[in-house]
């Protein structure tokens, strides 16, 4: 078994190579304090082919930070820090972009189809950008989000309109202490990180069972070393006790 979980597959004697869209550890480096897996090469391709690209994502990686705090607040709306992850990338050119395919034949349009929006686009040096890289993160969905998001790119990259996509969720560290010690409220106890919601472990499944096709893909796993005061959850979850979110103002 690999450091991804994958049982090697073998037919007779001798091993075969795992298929290409299987999840595997990249071949270039990333910032420390994130669990990162990659198909298709998509790694090499983001550092080759897209360096600017690949230069943005590493620097906003490197500077990206969680405050305990952010994770035990209260309120529906979307995640201080996963709105400043994309403020970070908006700074560096990227930005948000929904991307429409026609279908023409002999010139006659015959169909016209709208992806959802993409979190962030960063565009390549083609024209209009394409192909380019998209990024979605998902902080704290229902995890069938990860199935549009891996539908859409899969869907892009078939048009050529995008090279590679990424995915940045919560690590499997991580939700392995906060989904048994962060609640939402002391009066229902249900868990604010649930199993059902988007995170690591959620994600590995859908893609080296075909999710996003062969579109090359880059997912980074949140870890508790990007959580500054993670300490007092760590201490909570050692101690089998429960931290209750903190209602919004």
């Amino acid at each position: 078994m690999d450091t991804l979980g994958h049982e090697p597959l073998t037919v007779g004697v001798g091993a075969l190579l795992d298929p290409a869209g299987m999840v595997f550890e990249p071949s270039v480096d990333f910032p420390m304090g994130y669990r990162v897996g990659v198909t298709r090469y998509a790694d090499i391709i983001l550092r080759n082919a897209f360096p600017k690209l690949h230069s943005d994502l590493s620097h906003v990686l490197q500077n990206f930070r969680i405050e305990a705090a952010e994770i035990l607040s209260g309120g529906g709306s979307r995640a201080s820090h996963t709105a400043r992850f994309d403020s970070s990338l908006a700074a560096l050119g990227w930005g948000k972009k929904t991307i429409t395919i026609e279908k023409r034949l002999d010139g006659q349009l015959i169909h016209r189809a709208r992806g959802h929006e993409i979190d962030m686009f960063g565009g390549g040096t083609g024209q209009g950008g394409y192909p380019g890289v998209a990024l979605e993160v998902e902080w704290n969905n229902k995890d069938p989000f990860f199935d549009r998001d891996l539908l859409n790119f899969q869907a892009l990259h078939r048009e050529g309109a995008i090279a590679a996509g990424v995915i940045v969720t919560r690590g499997p560290r991580l939700q392995q202490v906060i989904s048994s010690t962060v609640r939402t409220s002391a009066s229902s106890g249900s868990a604010k990180f649930g199993q059902s919601t988007t995170h690591w472990d959620k994600l590995m499944p859908r893609v080296n069972l075909g999710g996003g096709g062969e579109c090359p893909l880059i997912l980074i796993g949140i870890e508790p070393e990007r959580i500054q005061g993670f300490t007092v959850i760590q201490e909570a979850h050692d101690s089998g006790e429960s931290i209750w979110e903190v209602p919004s103002d």
